[in-house]
C-alpha cells in the first residue's frame, strides 16, 4: 500500500519537493537499485500525464526528489490532480510508493 502524501504546486514557479520512500511496513526503502519515476495527472483514468522529473538525494536514506520546471507548471492548469511515485527494481518490479492529490494554485 502506497503512502498517502498531497502536494501543493504554484503556477510559473520551479517546483521541488523532497520525499522519503518507505514500503508498506514503514520501513525507509534503499533506492540504490531502483528507478524512481513519478507523474500527475488529472484523473486516475487520464491517459495524458505530466512526469515529474527525479533524482536520489541520499539513496540508502530512501530520499529522493521530484521536480517541475516553472515552465511546465505555467502549462497547468489550475485545480486538482492526481500523482504518484513509482520504483522499480532490477527484476521489473514496479512498486507504487507514494500517491495522492496535486493541487495547482495560480
Amino acid at each position: 500500500m502506497a503512502t498517502i502524501q498531497n502536494i501543493t504546486i504554484d503556477q510559473d514557479c520551479d517546483y521541488t519537493e523532497t520525499l522519503t520512500v518507505k514500503d508498506s511496513t514503514g520501513t525507509v526503502v534503499d533506492l540504490s537499485n531502483e528507478t524512481i519515476t513519478a507523474t500527475m495527472r488529472k484523473t486516475h483514468l487520464a491517459s495524458s500525464s505530466t512526469s515529474f522529473t527525479t533524482a536520489k538525494v541520499s539513496a540508502t536514506d530512501g530520499t529522493c526528489s521530484i521536480t517541475l520546471t516553472d515552465t511546465v507548471t505555467s502549462a497547468l492548469s489550475e485545480g486538482r490532480y492526481v500523482w504518484d511515485l513509482t520504483t522499480t527494481d532490477s527484476s521489473g518490479l514496479i512498486t507504487r510508493r507514494i500517491e495522492g492529490r496535486a493541487t495547482v494554485t495560480p
